[in-house]
């Protein structure tokens, strides 16, 4: 997964919208995900050696999560952290200190990218009440994790001496602190590893029964994997360090037996390092990444191999010299997982310490558990209730009426049709008519007829894409016969007027219509060029250029280029109506129901609204906009609750008013800032005070108040 981002921070001078601002008020507000059921990168898996049932997981975009063993469901553990520090909700590594009978230290390092204008840079974070709350230290940055996810773990806490944390950095080599992560320095003489791609060093780990050495004490043997380099181990506590020749270079994960041995996964296989001596035990032709050796068997083996789908999981039980697949069964608990979801790409594998014959494996999708790793054949169960990482990519549509009661789109898994907000989808948007591979950017229904919806998306993350209609409310849909031109992308999509017409608003090329369900289409009518109405080239793209006049449906908006433009004839042709626009990457433009009234989130411009005759007038007190939406009107009133993600008299959060704007209360709240780069909000047209947020990875939220 990925995420761009394109901000202007340019000002605007625009007339002002003068109304009363008093300070938001704090509402009570109930956050819970949309529940849809993994489906995002899950890279790595720590279990706990001396507690039961303490695990945790990293995702690569979406945060770190803990087991919970009493309710079988993983915790998120950064929602605390705000939208203006969404680059922490990237995990690339986490530690636990395995010399620790309480089990409540954990480590973390953060950041989804290592790029200057990822803010803010990764750290290292401790927390001591298993990831209720955390500490930031100093060591920056780090991060990372949206890149090469089969590496790790990077970060380690010395077996001998819980003080003593090391992190194999990306970019600054190894670093090593000797009081809890307060202080960190960079160990000169550890290998640093080839900087491509920002790859760097790409695991420690420590050899617990080699004893310790120094003062204060630390582990005496420790091994560090180096991209492109190789291991290289250090017998003196990690002063001194040397390569060790012969080795596979494309390193990625490693595991130490109890009697020594040096296991270690690469691009090529696995090997293993005894004797002072390197051994080829790859179990089939491929790469492998997870390794894992039985804390109670030293000849005790697991690995995956294959890094795409259908993946293979094998089993050694005489240290490597023979294998078995132990790939097995599965036992499904998400009715809408496709069968190549089942070991796409395994990161990590791993036996649990406190239950013998229990084994856990993650990879591109989720979670998954044997109960007993020996059976012939081994059953594994998806484990992945609570884990919501997955990526929205600009498209929710929550009706006031019907069966569904929201239509999303999403990368790598499509999107689906919720028919409830509490219980996984019984299948996603493939299996019911859309074409394979389709993430849907666009999401349309029509005022007059709610059985009529149309999507359009893009095949993978930047293929050429397509489209589809439904006629009985998102039940079943059928895959436009005809595209308007060769290689159209994604976009947006609008259902104008009260017949059949569709409107699609590409990435790149112009706007075109169909009024025969896609059977043929016509570009629209425009002096000015409309071509890329929908901004970018791939999947990541978060504008909403086009709105339908909610008063009257033959009239639909379009921002473009920093104009407005209004067709009244259901988008066949368009009009300069309006120039001067604040001008933001990710503009949305939204129609309240009053005839004419238009509103536009400009991002860091402010929030904007034109009526009919005028021109865009700057809302006052509203100084970012990054996500605007309309709502269930308030019992009694006649104009929606309006939502507002963005800066509100000095305060960054997420907004409610019930007065076009003229007072805000605000709705999100400690534990629930709903910080992981929230991307599309859609108001809930059936509760009032309801509101969806999709994210860059922790799914979708639902919010609404808590009484």
């Amino acid at each position: 997964m990925k995420l761009r981002h394109h901000t202007r921070l340019s000002p605007f001078p625009l007339a002002i919208l003068l109304c009363p601002l008093l300070a938001a008020a704090q509402v009570n507000y109930t956050w819970n995900n949309v529940v849809l059921g993994g489906g995002g990168a899950v890279a790595g898996i720590v279990l706990h050696p001396k507690v039961a049932d303490l695990a945790y997981i990293h995702t690569d975009v979406g945060g770190p999560y803990r087991w919970n063993a009493a309710d079988s469901r993983w915790v998120p553990l950064l929602e605390d952290i705000g939208a203006n520090e969404w680059n922490l909700y990237g995990v690339d590594s986490i530690a636990i200190d395995p010399s620790e009978t309480s089990g409540n230290t954990v480590y973390i390092s953060t950041g989804k990218y290592t790029t200057a204008w990822a803010k803010p840079p990764g750290m290292v974070m401790k927390s001591t009440d298993r990831g209720t709350t955390w500490q930031r230290t100093t060591l920056t940055p780090t991060g990372g994790s949206n890149g090469d996810q089969d590496c790790g773990e990077r970060l380690a806490v010395d077996p001998q001496n819980g003080q003593h944390v090391v992190y194999a950095s990306r970019l600054q080599g190894l670093c090593e602190s000797f009081d809890g992560a307060q202080t960190w320095h960079v160990v000169e003489a550890a290998p640093h590893g080839a900087t491509l791609k920002g790859q760097g060093l790409a695991f420690v780990v420590f050899d617990a029964g080699s004893g310790s050495v120094g003062d204060p004490p630390r582990t005496k043997v420790v091994y560090v994997g180096a991209a492109k380099q190789g291991v290289s181990r250090s017998m003196d506590g990690g002063i001194t360090w040397q390569l060790l020749h012969g080795g596979p270079p494309d390193v990625r994960k490693a595991a130490i037996s109890s009697d020594g041995k040096l296991f270690v996964s690469h691009a090529a296989g696995v090997a293993k390092f005894a004797d002072e001596d390197w051994t080829d035990i790859t179990p089939t032709k491929g790469g492998a990444c997870g390794i894992a050796v039985d804390p109670a068997n030293p000849d005790h083996l697991l690995t995956t191999i294959g890094g795409s789908h259908q993946a293979k999981i094998f089993r050694s039980t005489d240290g490597g010299k023979t294998w078995a697949d132990v790939t097995g069964i599965r036992n499904p608990t998400i009715n809408w997982w496709p069968s190549w979801h089942w070991f796409s790409s395994p990161f990590c594998v791993a036996f649990d310490p406190c239950h013998a014959g229990q084994a856990w494996v993650t990879d591109w999708y989720g979670v998954y558990r044997t109960e007993d790793i020996t059976a012939n054949p081994v059953r594994w169960t998806n484990l992945v209730a609570g884990d919501e990482e997955v990526v929205i990519i600009g498209a929710l549509l929550a009706p006031a009426g019907g069966k569904y009661r929201l239509f999303s789109g999403m990368a790598d898994v499509g999107g689906f049709d919720h028919e409830s907000l509490t219980e996984a989808p019984a299948v996603n948007i493939w299996k019911k008519g859309l074409p394979d591979g389709l993430a849907r950017t666009g999401i349309a229904i029509q005022a007059a007829n709610p059985l009529f919806l149309a999507t359009v998306g893009t095949h993978n993350w930047s293929s050429p894409g397509t489209g589809a209609y439904s006629l009985d409310g998102g039940e079943s849909w059928k895959a436009f016969p005809s595209l308007p031109y060769k290689d159209i992308r994604g976009g947006r999509v609008a259902l104008p007027g009260s017949a059949q017409r569709i409107l699609w608003a590409p990435q790149i090329g112009q706007p075109y219509y169909t009024d025969d369900l896609g059977v043929t289409w016509t570009p629209v009518k425009c002096a000015d060029s409309l071509a890329g109405t929908a901004h970018g080239k791939d999947i990541f793209v978060y504008d909403q250029p086009l709105a339908v006049d909610a008063a009257d449906a033959s009239r639909i908006y379009l921002y473009h280029g920093g104009k407005l433009y209004r067709s009244i004839d259901a988008g066949a042709n368009f009009t300069l109506l309006c120039t001067n626009v604040p001008d933001d990457w990710n503009d949305k433009l939204v129609t309240s129901g009053t005839p004419g009234d238009v509103w536009l989130a400009a991002g860091n411009k402010g929030l904007f609204r034109y009526q009919a005759g005028g021109t865009f007038a700057a809302v006052a007190g509203v100084s970012a906009a990054d996500l605007f939406c309309f709502g269930k009107a308030p019992t009694g009133a006649t104009f929606p609750a309006m939502f507002l993600k963005g800066c509100v008299g000095g305060e960054n959060g997420y907004f409610r008013s019930d007065d076009q704007a003229a007072h805000w209360l605000r709705i999100d709240m400690a534990g629930h800032r709903i910080g992981n780069d929230p991307n599309t909000m859609a108001g809930d047209c059936r509760e009032f005070g309801g509101v969806f947020v999709g994210t860059n990875g922790r799914g979708i939220y639902y919010g609404h108040p808590a009484n």
